[in-house]
């Protein structure tokens, strides 16, 4: 009887060190939502509560919420966490899956009062393809492009019955780039968007409407195009998490040789 009742408390124990790790993280990364889950890896969450060091932790979520996208799964790993007045982290790598819904979602709220029809992703061409207008009389072609780390929709071709427009008319062509600005730098996620490559508006920067970095300091390499959406991995070198909103500071890098 003692022994069960020794696994017990050690089983409560564990459960409750790994919530109180978990409500840290959600406290100071509220981005990545209520479905937040935790895991520590090279040892019991208790062990690593009561010496304030996690070596990894493991974290994954699919409702977190990337600006104007809702609803992104989210899988983490922190290394090196050390627990603190402020939490720092050596070093952070996650990826990130954008469903086709959420693209949608981003761009109906970019369109406003412009009625989007089907949003679908094309792999083959690395594309996002977009109905808009009344029966889809437009059709918008979006490109993700990685620029300073972070993930931008670009716009690469827009069509209205059927007839090219150049990209920069869309302020013109028939209000399709109205309310939100389909066509020109912020539109789509707002702040920040880069234009394209070859001089077409930026449609925005995925998961920073307000200008702010990604969270834990990450910084999109690699963006793919997948039948069921946007798949980003992403890394950040060492940093603190503090604050509220989940602020970040990166470490100072090596002091410069004399």
């Amino acid at each position: 009887m003692l022994a069960l009742l020794l696994v017990a408390g050690a089983g409560a124990g564990e459960f409750t060190a790994r919530q109180l790790i978990r409500s840290r993280i959600a406290r100071l990364a509220p981005a990545l939502g209520d479905g937040l889950t935790a895991r520590t890896a090279g040892g019991p969450a208790l062990w690593a509560l009561a010496h304030r060091r996690i070596p990894r932790l493991d974290l994954s979520t699919e409702d977190a919420r990337l600006g104007p996208l809702p609803q992104v799964t989210v899988r983490a790993r922190l290394d090196d966490v050390r627990l603190g007045a402020a939490t720092s982290v050596a070093g952070t790598h996650a990826e990130v899956t954008v469903p086709v819904r959420s693209l949608g979602a981003a761009v109906r709220a970019a369109a406003g009062s412009v009625p989007v029809g089907q949003v679908r992703s094309d792999p083959v061409a690395g594309t996002v393809e977009v109905a808009l207008g009344q029966g889809g009389l437009g059709r918008l072609t979006l490109r993700p492009v990685i620029a300073d780390g972070r993930v931008s929709l670009t716009v690469s071709s827009l069509t209205v019955l059927g007839r090219a427009v150049p990209p920069g008319s869309l302020g013109s062509a028939g209000g399709l780039g109205r309310a939100g600005g389909l066509g020109r730098a912020g539109g789509l996620a707002g702040a920040g968007g880069p234009a394209g490559a070859d001089g077409t508006g930026g449609a925005g920067g995925l998961g920073a409407a307000d200008g702010r970095p990604y969270p834990l300091g990450l910084r999109a390499g690699s963006v793919q195009v997948l039948p069921e959406g946007l798949r980003v991995v992403l890394d950040g070198g060492p940093g603190t998490l503090s604050g509220r909103d989940g602020g970040w500071t990166a470490a100072p890098g090596p002091a410069a040789a004399p």
